[in-house]
């Protein structure tokens, strides 16, 4: 039975659709899962590094961006962070945002004032004000940048009275309501002490100049901000329980890990133990990364990790985690035991072998043939390009990683198995750094933005996802956390119970469309819907039609 006072419908009309069908149209089995659109899009994009034969450490960390809905005419529109020239004397270049224009891209830029000209790193959208309009946040090398959106198409750069520059070498951030007071805080992961007049050089074997590892740096604190519900934030890292001040922050998400009601802090870091910041409900969290099992990998080993996620893989009911890592380190996947207590299953899942040779950056749960088990997608690429001379089994430039999750076949728990041939991945190789994922053609399933270092930024239509059923939830709150980040929803459909979690970051230096994506398989309708909202409070929801976009309001 239908609650309309908890959900409208967002169905797209007909000539919509049928533009969208002649702009994406659907492949067969044997064409690629994923479709190159970036000149169907018009989207223009080339990121600069400031590539220089001193090779030095920042030039190759970047950079990422934000998919978004800036103007709410519920499309998602495009934020890329640009890098810059490290000569002084060179042109300088800017961020860039790009409205979504009928399926194609419309750079906006200089009447948005959005254009900053720092050396930038990533990118995260949330609305911080509550007024309606997500916001921008941008990490650089330097002071970061918080932009306000005016609701008219324009921002305002409002860094100095909100009190968030940060003026550091900061890599991803992520909003999240840690306190339940109805607006949302800030979490900034810093890399290390850096600056350009005292970069390190670094050489493999004395003779070949490369970028120097983390190991060379002294790790910084990571910051996190309260939002004081006026538009200024407050520095509470050390009174809050995470100030951690040797850390090398690269990812970080909020998650609820142990089922409490209250996220928690869960953040990669590069050559150093990754940190879980469990909330203990009160404004504190206490750091047990090792107690939980999250700090190393199987082996006990800190690993350099770069990309994050959260996601109920194996549709149990908890929330699992997930790491990318540099080459020679298989990636990490951690199972839940329903406690928020973890064991390192990867090479359980079939995950080691295919990654260990790979870099990964960007990376999220996806499923992406909606088959209701999330996926893994992950984006590669060396930091060295000059690596054949040091390794001549690696590549600078790498294909994106494809896992197909294989479900409860296994009597040994849930497997993946690598399908980056079959679904064409391994065609075109990129260098990517930042990767962003929503439903950009409005089609059903979750597409991809891969934000490559010094190259041109690609945007992937996935081509199969909406040839199963599917369901895509949107969440309205109607206190100061308008986006419901936070919130969970349970879904039942065809005796399969799945999890998703509104998550703000994740992945590397980027943001990701906050919708919630349900793949239903061969499903003919779902038979229950359960939101538990970021404030606790719980809305149990009857049957709903499939294939939509549906949006649920808090009550």
């Amino acid at each position: 039975m239908f609650q309309r006072k908890y959900y409208r419908f967002h169905l797209l009309t007909p000539v919509l659709t049928t533009l969208l069908l002649l702009m994406f149209p659907l492949l067969g089995s044997t064409e690629p899962y994923f479709r190159d659109v970036t000149d169907a899009m018009r989207l223009d994009f080339k990121h600069i590094n400031g590539f220089s034969p001193e090779r030095r450490l920042v030039e190759t960390m970047g950079s990422g961006g934000a998919l978004f809905d800036f103007d709410n005419d519920e499309d998602l529109d495009l934020y890329l962070v640009q890098g810059n020239s490290l000569s002084a004397s060179a042109e300088v270049s800017h961020n860039r945002l790009y409205r979504n224009d009928g399926g194609v891209f419309v750079d906006i830029t200089v009447s948005a004032n959005v254009g900053d000209t720092s050396y930038g790193l990533g990118a995260v959208a949330a609305d911080y004000n509550a007024d309606g309009y997500r916001d921008l946040y941008v990490t650089n090398l330097g002071k970061n940048v918080l932009y306000r959106n005016n609701g008219d198409a324009t921002f305002t750069d409002v860094t100095e009275q909100a009190g968030v520059g940060c003026p550091l070498l900061s890599a991803s951030a992520a909003f999240a309501d840690i306190d339940k007071d109805g607006d949302l805080d800030l979490y900034v992961c810093n890399y290390v002490e850096y600056a350009l007049e005292t970069d390190i050089p670094c050489y493999y074997k004395n003779t070949l100049r490369i970028y120097c590892g983390p190991n060379e740096y002294q790790g910084i604190a990571d910051v996190l901000y309260r939002n004081n519900g006026d538009g200024t934030f407050t520095d509470i890292t050390e009174s809050a329980g995470v100030y951690e001040p040797t850390t090398r922050g690269l990812g970080v998400v909020f998650t609820d890990v142990n089922g409490d009601g209250w996220v928690d802090i869960y953040v990669a870091n590069d050559m150093s133990p990754n940190t879980l910041f469990m909330n203990q409900g009160n404004g504190i969290f206490q750091e047990e990364g090792v107690l939980r099992g999250v700090a190393y990998n199987g082996d006990g080993l800190a690993n350099g990790s770069m990309g994050i996620d959260a996601g109920d893989y194996d549709n149990d009911g908890d929330i699992d985690l997930w790491v990318s890592n540099f080459s020679l380190e298989a990636n990490c996947l951690m199972q839940n035991d329903g406690e928020g207590y973890f064991e390192d299953v990867t090479f359980e899942a079939n995950l080691a072998d295919p990654s260990f040779y790979s870099l990964g950056f960007g990376t999220r749960f996806i499923d992406f043939d909606n088959d209701g088990w999330l996926d893994i997608l992950v984006g590669n690429g060396h930091i060295w390009d000059n690596v054949k001379q040091i390794d001549a089994k690696m590549r600078y430039a790498q294909p994106v990683q494809l896992f197909q999750n294989r479900g409860g076949s296994s009597e040994n728990g849930v497997t993946f198995t690598e399908i980056t041939d079959e679904a064409g991945l391994n065609e075109t190789h990129y260098v990517v750094r930042g990767m962003l994922f929503g439903d950009i053609d409005i089609d059903g399933d979750v597409d991809v933005v891969l934000c490559q270092s010094n190259r041109r930024t690609v945007i992937l239509s996935n081509e199969v996802g909406n040839a199963k059923a599917w369901l895509t939830v949107k969440l309205v709150g109607t206190d100061g956390n308008t986006d419901a980040i936070g919130a969970q929803v349970q879904l039942e459909a065809g005796g399969t119970t799945l999890l998703r979690e509104v998550i703000c970051g994740a992945s590397y230096l980027s943001g990701n469309e906050l919708c919630l994506f349900f793949g239903l398989g061969d499903s003919e309708r779902v038979d229950d819907i359960q939101i538990r909202w970021h404030d606790g409070d719980v809305q149990q929801l009857g049957e709903v039609p499939l294939r939509q976009v549906i949006t649920f309001s808090q009550d």
